[in-house]
């Protein structure tokens, strides 16, 4: 009996040796990798803890490490890229489809959404969805996208004296009323009430999120559950998980989805659609604000070809650069899962592989002066490598929501410019900031003239 025990503890002893010897392989592995690749030290990421200015310092770290730099933000290092060929390499990975450890943070949002779901998931969910954003539907939703703008319209009206607005206000509630009346078939008409608790919870759930992502000790759930953030979080994915969902019909017709799923897809799809708008709308309006000749060039275009928003190239120009310059989702990350090459770098598994977004499309090789707001970049894209503009990420993972976002943005900037001018506000520029989705941190302020 004695000689069994003994032997029982010395397998234990065993496995538990070969399992430290293990994550020690794989820990060693993972440092041999981050010192092949510069990067900022572990000492300054732990110093600002969680108070990065995510967009300027990416940028200014790929300024000096170059098109690749590894930074660690906690037990795995990330691997940040900013060139259209590496991009590539990461959204087409047939390795890379795994998400990060990240997305687990948006689980208490979205759950098992299409937004972070394993490969097996994603794919049965995204061919359920895919019809939602079929030609024919998309067409059938510009109705209620005609009707929610004239909303907004009517709201900008009471305040086109010229004196400086707050633009993201009324583009967060027009949004929000969008997703909801075409993806629901609710008509919430938020823009009526303009102290939204779903929209300030959806600003909560953000701003949590994203300290938590940029915080080396709010990803331990031990530290984030005693910290104020935790009663943030709860008290905004109780508004937030209160509001059901355009899915039930595929519940009833299909049978695939738990109640769980559907609430998870329906949140997803109202964030999509609402926040990342939000943002888009915004900034548009405002570089048309600070650019008058654009503008009254758009405003020609969308007076002279009226409703066929179809053929609104300079429109759909404008729009592809504002998103360029203000990307709404500024990376889209994945995990290595086994040895990786990008390019000429064999990438160890449990390495973080980010496509940085932002910093790409501020790349000066790929877009000269690339601060400057110039849409005629964009009305020949002859010069625009492939992958070197995702604002709704590429690969089989990119948006389902893509061409939905296009076409809601272009019937909403063509009716409020036949209706408006848009003036900038003196001494104003926006605070870049980035809660999940880029945003300004001192709103987004321009001024509004009615046209006679």
């Amino acid at each position: 009996m004695l000689s069994a025990v003994l032997f029982l503890l010395f397998f234990v002893v065993i496995l538990v040796k070969l399992e430290v010897f293990n994550e020690l392989k794989k820990i060693k592995k993972l440092l041999e990798f981050s010192l092949k690749v510069p990067g900022p030290r572990f000492t300054e990421i732990l110093w600002k803890n969680g108070k990065i200015d995510y967009l300027k310092w990416t940028t200014e770290c790929h300024r000096k490490y170059g098109k690749r730099f590894v930074a660690w933000f906690g037990e795995n290092p990330t691997l940040f890229l900013n060139t259209p060929d590496d991009i590539k390499e990461v959204l087409t990975h047939p390795k890379l489809f795994e998400k990060t450890k990240l997305y687990e943070l948006i689980k208490v949002w979205f759950g098992e959404s299409i937004l972070n779901s394993s490969k097996e998931k994603w794919l049965k969910t995204r061919k359920l969805l895919n019809p939602t954003f079929s030609f024919h539907i998309l067409k059938q939703y510009q109705t209620s996208m005609q009707r929610c703008s004239e909303i907004l319209v009517k709201k900008l009206l009471e305040v086109a004296d010229e004196k400086p607005v707050d633009i993201y206000q009324y583009a967060s509630l027009y949004a929000f009323d969008v997703i909801c009346e075409t993806a629901m078939g609710v008509q919430m008409n938020v823009q009526e009430d303009q102290n939204s608790e779903y929209v300030e919870a959806v600003r909560t759930i953000c701003k949590v999120l994203y300290i938590r992502t940029c915080s080396v000790f709010l990803k331990i759930p031990f530290i984030f559950n005693f910290s104020k953030y935790r009663k943030l979080q709860d008290d905004a994915l109780r508004v937030l998980h209160g509001f059901l969902d355009m899915l039930l019909i595929a519940q009833r017709d299909n049978g695939d989805l738990t109640d769980e799923q559907i609430r998870g897809e329906v949140d997803t799809f109202i964030f999509g659609g609402h926040d990342t708008t939000s943002s888009a709308l915004s900034f548009i309006i405002y570089e048309l604000s600070r650019n008058p000749e654009i503008q009254e060039q758009v405003h020609k275009e969308v007076s002279e070809i009226g409703f066929n928003i179809d053929t609104c190239k300079y429109l759909e120009a404008v729009i592809k650069e504002t998103l360029r310059l203000y990307p709404p989702v500024s990376f889209y990350a994945r995990r290595s899962t086994e040895d990786t090459t990008i390019g000429d770098l064999v990438v160890p598994p449990g390495v973080i592989i980010t496509a940085n977004a932002y910093s790409l499309h501020h790349n000066p090789d790929i877009y000269p002066d690339p601060n400057k707001f110039n849409p005629d970049r964009f009305y020949n894209t002859s010069n625009i490598p492939n992958y070197a503009f995702i604002p709704f990420s590429a690969g089989p993972r990119n948006c389902i929501g893509h061409k939905f976002a296009m076409i809601e943005l272009k019937i909403t900037v063509a009716n409020i410019l036949r209706q408006f001018q848009f003036l900038p506000v003196p001494n104003y520029e926006p605070s870049l900031t980035t809660d999940i989705v880029v945003k300004s941190g001192n709103g987004i302020q321009v001024r509004i003239r009615k046209r006679s």
